[in-house]
């Protein structure tokens, strides 16, 4: 063999293996966003974080892959916990950004009022949520008085099971209950 042709191999070879790396740090995950009023920070009689948010916007703004879509706020498949979040308390006095780990959620009947079951967090180590590392605090030093919205953005990893044929077909049946959103279920499915 000469060495041409061992060349071409090695340059195919690194030309498919870069395109892999590629591929897979392309999309770490997207976000879930939920706009609400004001809200109110309680513990519950065992001492769990609970926040509850009103005057929720009765859809969750999903980003999948720059392409935009609306979500009913009641739709919880697409919620798997424990998840990531910031919170955002907005008012006439500035933005504030808390970094939480949200273990459960409730909506209430009339889908107006979301509590959130949260873990407050120091630090954020993700990709997702990096924008609003900058300046965030923790949750207990803000002044939620003073704020008049509060804005939720979720962290959803992406779904990369293995090549095993059960995990395929649930994360393409759990992609495809999405009917309108352009979620390209193969790409967020590792490839099924």
């Amino acid at each position: 063999m000469n060495h041409g042709m061992i060349a071409e191999i090695t340059c195919v070879f690194l030309l498919f293996s870069l395109a892999g790396f590629c591929f897979a740090d392309d999309a770490p995950g997207y976000t879930l966003y939920i706009q609400g009023g004001e809200s109110l920070i309680t513990k519950d009689t065992d001492g769990v974080m609970l926040i509850t948010i009103q005057d929720v916007v009765p859809y969750i703004f999903a980003d999948f892959e720059n392409r935009n879509q609306l979500l009913p706020v009641s739709e919880d498949s697409i919620f798997s916990f424990p998840m990531n979040a910031v919170l955002v308390f907005s008012g006439t006095d500035g933005d504030s950004a808390s970094f939480v780990q949200v273990s459960n959620l409730s909506v209430s009947d009339e889908n107006n009022a979301l509590t959130l079951q949260i873990k407050p967090r120091e630090f954020y180590e993700g990709e997702i949520l990096k924008a609003f590392a900058k300046g965030a605090e923790p949750i207990e030093t803000v002044d939620k008085e003073k704020k008049g919205t509060t804005s939720v953005y979720l962290e959803v990893a992406s779904i990369t099971p293995e090549n095993s044929s059960d995990e395929c077909r649930e994360c393409l049946a759990w992609c495809s209950s999405f009917q309108n959103a352009k979620v390209q279920c193969a790409y967020y499915c590792g490839g099924c």
